[in-house]
């Protein structure tokens, strides 16, 4: 599988507002794009320095309560802090059935829909020395 370059470093946060003004007035990164995904449960924010070329993904859950949000679970056993790395790939699908038959463990067979309109998987992070991979193919128009 060929990665064209990192996309984004993500983030658990307890407060996506509070940590939104520490990136901003700590680092000089600017708030480039803010959403809630309903269906994950979670509120989402990215953070840009001024290249753009990588980006950190600031995770808070909508409910910090609910044990079937991996990002609440996360802050629940973590605390804050990095959660996952992400990978672009040109071809999502083409990547996952290329990791699957080199026996890398997916949480994600199939490519769901991520923030800002990507395609989006996830790799185990027992297949990844203990980090969770995210794989991500940028929106076509």
């Amino acid at each position: 599988m060929q990665t064209e370059n990192i996309d984004h470093i993500g983030i658990a946060v307890e407060n996506l507002d509070e940590a939104i003004k520490f990136y901003t007035e700590k680092f000089g990164m600017r708030l480039v794009h803010r959403e809630n995904l309903q269906e994950r449960g979670l509120k989402i924010a990215f953070m840009a320095g001024n290249d753009e070329k990588t980006s950190l993904e600031l995770m808070e859950p909508i409910s910090h309560d609910d044990q079937n949000n991996t990002v609440a679970k996360f802050l629940k056993t973590k605390g804050q802090g990095m959660h996952h790395l992400a990978v672009k790939v040109e071809d999502i699908g083409k990547s996952l059935e290329e990791l699957s038959s080199k026996g890398i463990v997916l949480i994600d067979k199939e490519p769901r829909k991520g923030a800002r309109g990507h395609l989006v998987a996830f790799i185990h992070p027992k297949s990844s020395m203990g980090v969770l991979i995210e794989l991500v193919q940028e929106k076509t128009n």
